[in-house]
């Protein structure tokens, strides 16, 4: 089996294993569809937004290349990146919610075609989204370039889905630290999605405000929306492969109030320089810094748990998800450094903080994303992943390639910027130098396509229940952990 938690142990009898098969195969058959729609879609966004940024880094070097008007720099750069975090990251993150929660609730909810319903809305309102940047029409603001009509029906389909959870989840026990940092996740989501947008279109707020909102909701997507929901999956599955509760609880429940205390108030940090008040960006500048101890303190509490596990090092969804747990506690560093005065007068204008979101979202979200598929498919089809070889193969590409192009971005800011603070550097030289890592960032492209490339077709095996025969989807043996 390439999935290393069945070498874990049951913490229930055999019977009660034996009586919680019939239902977690009732509940893993109900979601299936749903689940692995979403899925599916979110890995085309995956490879689409992922050849856009191929297609961005060849433009560094020829920008003749494929030189037509929806291909510009200009319109390709928030296509690509609006389709990953949106596309991608965000419908990859319902599916392992809507799985997680059913799971949970122990019973199989009727009413899916409500999540299939919300998941086309949500598509729908990506792809109207990236079509709209990529013909021209696209609002002047970072992050958010998406015309009204993409969100209005992405929020619809997210209201559907979370009317799904909200019924579907019954527990007589307390949420667990996973569900806790899912549903402050999901919530925050709904809620910024409408809020933010509401205020921008009503004409509620004008001028320096209206780009303030607008960051925070940018920000927010990352920092509310996607990393609880990364942190959530790692805090229910790693006690899940390993075997073993979690290290600290008491800790983990005090660091989820504290993450989202600190990471509501970092959106400013990147407006430094403009006309903002200077205090509103020394307290996200500070809340930056303070972030470094939720993050990190769950990072702490994760590799504690996982710790000296025999299931670690072989199982595929831990390899995952520790390398993606790792990395965020690196990226959160790098953001609080970027974030000192001192520095952000240096890296400001530079592609510093494009390297530390790439680190954020390729190196951490999107390997958590894919340790927690690497453990759901296998419950929903009924076979185990055909060939470890693909798994090791699509580790080595997308952990070297996502750190290889983060890498190059942050080189490539560190050395603009120091030329910049230089008063004796002419602009060519400031270009020059740091476009020496575009290169390196141009090859690791070649490594994320090949490793996405592998794991989509890996899945597509899965989807139609090609591989090694394994049961029950649910799979409960004497010797597995399900």
């Amino acid at each position: 089996m390439t999935e290393a938690a069945g070498h874990t142990k049951h913490s229930h009898s055999d019977t009660d294993a034996a009586h919680l098969a019939p239902t977690r195969s009732a509940i893993d058959a109900a979601v299936r569809p749903a689940v692995v729609g979403l899925f599916f879609s979110g890995l085309i966004w995956l490879l689409l937004s992922t050849l856009f940024g191929a297609v961005l880094a060849v433009k560094l070097h020829f920008p003749e290349f494929l030189n037509w008007s929806f291909l510009t720099f200009g319109r390709l750069a928030p296509a690509s990146e609006s389709a990953f975090v949106y596309g991608w990251c965000s419908t990859a993150c319902l599916g392992v919610v809507v799985w997680m929660v059913a799971r949970l609730s122990g019973r199989a909810a009727p009413g899916t075609s409500l999540i299939s319903l919300g998941a086309l809305l949500w598509n729908g309102g990506v792809l109207i989204g990236v079509c709209s940047i990529l013909l021209g029409n696209l609002r002047p603001f970072n992050g958010l370039e998406f015309p009204l009509a993409s969100f209005v029906l992405m929020f619809a389909g997210l209201c559907l889905i979370s009317t799904w959870l909200a019924v579907t989840y019954r527990s007589e026990q307390g949420p667990g630290l996973g569900l806790m940092f899912v549903v402050g996740g999901v919530a925050w989501l709904g809620w910024s999605l409408f809020t933010g947008n509401l205020l921008i279109v009503s004409q509620s707020v004008t001028g320096v405000v209206q780009q303030v909102t607008a960051s925070w909701l940018a920000s927010g997507v990352l920092w509310l929306w996607i990393v609880p929901v990364v942190l959530g999956i790692a805090y229910y599955l790693v006690p899940k492969v390993t075997g073993r509760p979690v290290f600290s609880g008491p800790m983990g429940r005090a660091l989820f109030w504290m993450y989202f205390l600190s990471a509501g108030l970092i959106s400013a940090a990147r407006l430094s320089g403009g006309p903002i008040p200077l205090w509103l960006v020394s307290v996200s500048a500070s809340a930056s810094i303070l972030l470094l101890v939720p993050v990190l303190g769950s990072v702490y509490n994760l590799l504690a748990t996982a710790r000296g596990a025999e299931v670690t090092s072989t199982s595929p969804s831990m390899n995952f998800v520790l390398f993606g747990v790792t990395v965020l506690g690196v990226s959160s560093v790098l953001l609080a450094i970027s974030a000192l005065r001192s520095v952000d007068y240096a890296v400001h204008f530079t592609l510093f903080d494009f390297g530390v979101r790439a680190l954020l979202l390729r190196g951490s979200a999107t390997m958590v994303l894919f340790g927690a598929i690497y453990y759901i498919m296998p419950r929903l089809s009924g076979c185990e992943w055909l060939s470890s070889s693909l798994i090791s193969l699509h580790f080595l590409g997308s952990a070297y390639g996502a750190c290889m192009a983060a890498a190059m971005l942050l080189l490539s800011g560190l050395a603009s910027g120091s030329a910049l603070v230089d008063g004796e550097s002419t602009f060519s030289q400031v270009i020059e130098l740091g476009s020496s890592y575009f290169w390196g960032h141009t090859l690791s492209f070649v490594l994320l396509l090949g490793g996405y490339f592998l794991f989509a077709l890996h899945f597509l095996l899965m989807a139609a229940r090609i591989g090694q025969p394994a049961g029950e989807p649910t799979l409960l043996q004497s010797h597995n952990e399900h």
